[in-house]
């Protein structure tokens, strides 16, 4: 009996659910490849997003930089259509653009480019700043822009003849005021206005003394101020409209006595930034008279001025560093003008004065003009002093924050004319003043500045 031997033969074939398991592991893997992939770029969307952000916001605070540099030119003391003052420079057609080169104008990688548009004398100048700030990698440079809209801060932004930070004294006689506005016409009495304020920044008791004064006008204190107390008034003083005034009555007229006054303080005068200041000339002048001086549109310096002065053309401006003597006296010889400042038909003049002392007698200013706009006196603040004695007919108008003003008539009889404003820390007077306050002088900038009154993104 033959014996089979059965072969057997065994596979090696995988079972399916290990296949199975293989294609699942690959697919999460694949799956949360794809969801890794997508996290790191949302992350990086967002980071770049961020940065994108925060860049953006930064250009504002850029931007905002050119706007102050813009607006520390404008209130410099310079005025329009002068600010091409180093480094900015004139483009043309009243544009006015600073050099973005200069490390002032850079923080870091941003910069800021800004220009001053409209600047033309009498005009109201606008800013246009646009701030660069780097954007993301391989992104364009981000960039956003301010537009702010400026107009010129009135120097005399106080209605009134005579302003004081402290005190007003006219006790005497023959002192009055009134108002008119020299845009309209000339000043004439019938058709004088009851403008006349006086206006003091403190309220300590006499802080204004009227005595006889007629004041067609207000008095005016800051909150607290008492009538009788802080301002008071001689038994034939009169403070009122016309009718009151003119009418006989004496006292104050109900009403004319306030304490609503919310100004506190005068900024003091600064020297405007000009390029270069020159050293006046002696000649004769298109009147036939020999001048110690003789000024033309520009700005010239002295460091006294003691003999004449003659100013034919607008826009003259002279620096004055130690002190001013002038009036008092005729000619020295024949020919030869008198000590004085001869405002000529069509001539301005602006004076800044750094010296303490500033002493004008006689008819010291002379200004054929009859405009006080055409005379403006700016005591900086070393200017301590200013005395006003016996001035005929004074045209002008004074901005001497830290100075005392002194007036004293010419005498018993005779009444002197003071047509425009003052601000000054303190004001006297013996009498024998009429003062004129020239209703448009509040719409005088010669000195204030701008300020911003718009401000928006474009």
């Amino acid at each position: 009996m033959k014996t089979h031997s059965i072969l057997k033969i065994h596979s090696n074939k995988p079972p399916l659910n290990r296949g199975s398991a293989l294609t699942v592991t690959l697919l999460t893997c694949a799956i949360l490849g794809a969801v890794l992939v997508a996290c790191l770029s949302l992350i990086g969307a967002q980071q770049s997003l961020v940065f994108r952000s925060q860049n953006w916001n930064q250009a504002i605070v850029v931007a905002e930089g050119g706007i102050e540099e813009a607006m520390a030119l404008l209130n410099s003391g310079v005025q329009a259509p002068d600010f091409a003052v180093f480094p900015w420079i004139s483009a043309g057609g009243g544009v006015f653009k600073n050099n973005t080169n200069r490390p002032a104008s850079k923080f870091g990688s941003s910069y800021y480019e800004v220009s001053i548009t409209n600047g033309f004398a009498g005009a109201n100048p606008a800013i246009i700043s646009k701030g660069y700030v780097p954007g993301p990698i391989n992104s364009r440079v981000l960039s956003r822009t301010i537009h702010v809209q400026t107009k010129p801060r009135a120097t005399f932004p106080v209605q009134g003849p005579m302003i004081v930070k402290q005190t007003f004294d006219s006790n005497g006689n023959n002192v009055g005021t009134d108002s008119f506005d020299s845009t309209i016409g000339p000043y004439n009495p019938a058709t004088a206005g009851s403008n006349g304020d006086v206006v003091s920044l403190t309220t300590n008791a006499n802080s204004i003394v009227i005595g006889n004064g007629k004041l067609k006008g207000t008095v005016r204190t800051p909150a607290g101020g008492r009538q009788g107390v802080t301002a008071t008034i001689g038994s034939n003083g009169s403070v009122g409209d016309d009718a009151w005034v003119d009418g006989g009555n004496t006292g104050f007229q109900s009403g004319h006595f306030q304490d609503n006054f919310t100004g506190t303080d005068f900024p003091d005068a600064t020297l405007p930034n000009v390029g270069a200041w020159f050293t006046p000339l002696g000649g004769v002048a298109p009147d036939g008279l020999t001048y110690d001086n003789l000024l033309t549109s520009g700005n010239y310096q002295l460091a006294n001025l003691t003999g004449s002065v003659y100013v034919g053309q607008s826009n003259t401006v002279l620096y004055v560093t130690s002190s001013i003597s002038i009036g008092g006296g005729g000619a020295t010889k024949k020919g030869s003008a008198p000590a004085q400042i001869h405002i000529a038909p069509g001539g301005s003049l602006t004076i800044y004065m750094a010296g303490a002392t500033t002493s004008i007698s006689g008819n010291g200013v002379v200004n054929d003009t009859a405009q006080a706009k055409n005379f403006a006196y700016y005591g900086l603040p070393s200017n301590t002093t200013i005395s006003l004695t016996g001035n005929g007919a004074f045209y002008g108008t004074i901005y001497a924050p830290q100075a005392d003003f002194s007036l004293k008539g010419s005498g018993k009889t005779s009444v002197d004319d003071f047509t425009g404003a003052s601000i000054t820390k303190s004001t006297t007077m013996t009498g024998n003043f009429n003062f004129h306050y020239d209703e448009s002088l509040i719409h005088l900038t010669t000195l204030g500045g701008y300020d911003a009154v718009s401000w928006q993104e474009m």
